[in-house]
C-alpha cells in the first residue's frame, strides 16, 4: 500500500512540475481561471485565492494526489476482500 501510495504522489509531483513548465513556455497562461489545470493539479484551486511558490505548490499536489492514491486504494481492498 506504502507503494502505490508513493506512486500516486509521484504523479501528482509529475503533474505540477508539468504545468510550471507549461507556465515558463506561455507566459500569458493565466493558471487560476484553467479548468484543466484546477482538474487536473488542485493546488491550483487554492492558488486562487492566495499566492502558491513554485515548490509550495508541487509538494500540495502530491500531498492531494497521496490523499485521492490513499483514498482509492483503501476503497480498492475493501472492496475485494468483500467479494471474495
Amino acid at each position: 500500500m506504502k507503494r502505490s501510495i508513493g506512486f500516486w504522489m509521484l504523479l501528482g509531483i509529475i503533474v505540477a512540475c508539468c504545468w510550471i513548465i507549461v507556465g515558463y513556455l506561455v507566459p500569458n497562461f493565466n493558471f487560476g481561471r484553467s479548468t484543466l489545470v484546477t482538474i487536473t493539479a488542485p493546488a491550483a484551486f487554492m492558488g486562487r485565492t492566495m499566492p502558491l511558490g513554485m515548490i509550495a505548490f508541487v509538494l500540495l499536489n502530491a500531498m492531494m494526489y497521496g490523499a485521492a492514491g490513499f483514498i482509492i486504494t483503501s476503497l480498492h481492498r475493501l472492496l475485494t476482500h468483500r467479494s471474495q
